[in-house]
């Protein structure tokens, strides 16, 4: 009596293995990954739209001269190899080249986050307690989120007036300063502070949310083991509570990068870049070589290498998260 065997399904390839699913019967259905990629493909045209359109269109013009005629179309733009680079590099203006522009921008963003992380790290622990009324002043801390950072700038600038200024008269009425008041947006060593205290003020509350957030989220039994141990509140800090939030202090600490790094509209309402160039960033540069020179070659060659700095700064705080992620 003959036995009859069952007809074994052909093997899926591979390829279409990652688009389809064959069920039982042999029929091809859409694989969930791929109906899900699908969805996304709006999204990312977008993005290629928005972002990677402009960003290698920058990259091209930091490698041409494109000027005025160029971009009227009135001439064609020319190679010009690593010009718009090494230009940048050469001594210029009152401070120098790029590399002064460069550190003004690491001095502004170093002391800028590091202000923001210190004073939003003490007011998200004090939010973070029975303080009565807490609701009220988490509402009043966020009110400088919401202010234009045009309104920001100009109302800055009102109080560091040399002359009517609150912030001169405050500091005569304490006596930390005498009859002679600071002139902080034409002094090129306090122009720096004055537009970092700006900066500061307009950013302060996001990192404030932030870390009250990641406070919210720490284990309350750590801490009072902690208490119960006998440790203090400084030892409860550093060894508890941060080594817990650390992963959104990383991602806050990179948000503020990012955000001080690209500071504009501040820095030139207030001071414009200077005086003598005191907070001429690159941001400031960048806009002037392209709006006011009319070198849109250069101007984009220095958001060329605005990016490349960015990213690397990306990749080690990624880094940094990813061993941190591991060793929770």
């Amino acid at each position: 009596m003959a036995t009859q065997t069952k007809k074994m399904p052909k093997k899926q390839n591979k390829f279409i293995a990652a688009f389809f699913r064959r069920d039982v019967e042999g029929k091809y259905h859409m694989s969930d990954g791929f109906f899900g990629f699908l969805l996304t493909v709006p999204a990312i045209l977008v993005l290629l739209t928005v972002i990677a359109a402009p960003i290698l269109k920058g990259i091209y013009m930091s490698f041409m001269k494109y000027g005025l005629k160029e971009v009227s179309g009135k001439a064609a733009p020319v190679w010009n190899n690593f010009k718009n680079y090494t230009d940048l590099f050469r001594a210029g203006g009152i401070n120098g080249n790029v590399v002064d522009y460069f550190l003004t921008t690491l001095q502004f963003v170093f002391w800028a986050v590091l202000v923001q992380f210190v004073i939003g790290l003490a007011l998200a622990l004090l939010l973070n307690t029975k303080l009565k009324g807490r609701g009220v002043f988490r509402g009043l801390f966020l009110v400088p989120w919401t202010i234009p950072s045009v309104v920001v700038a100009l109302l800055w600038r009102l109080m560091l007036n040399n002359s009517y200024g609150i912030i001169n008269w405050i500091l005569n009425k304490l006596g930390c300063i005498p009859t002679t008041a600071f002139d902080w947006l034409n002094s090129p060593n306090l122009a720096l502070p004055a537009v970092v205290i700006a900066a500061v003020w307009r950013q302060l509350p996001y990192m404030m949310v932030m870390l009250l957030a990641g406070l919210q989220s720490v284990d309350k039994s750590q801490l009072e083991a902690a208490r119960i141990d006998g440790a203090t509140f400084m030892q409860t800090l550093r060894h508890v509570t941060l080594p817990t939030i650390r992963p959104v202090v990383l991602s806050s600490v990179w948000i503020a990068i990012m955000n001080n790094f690209q500071m504009y509209t501040i820095i030139n309402l207030m001071t414009g870049g200077g005086p003598s160039e005191a907070t001429y960033t690159l941001s400031i540069a960048a806009y002037e070589k392209a709006f006011t020179d009319y070198n849109f070659g250069q101007g984009a060659a220095i958001g060329v290498m605005w990016l490349v700095f960015l990213t690397i700064v990306t990749v080690i705080i990624n880094k940094i998260s990813a061993k941190s992620a591991e060793n929770l």
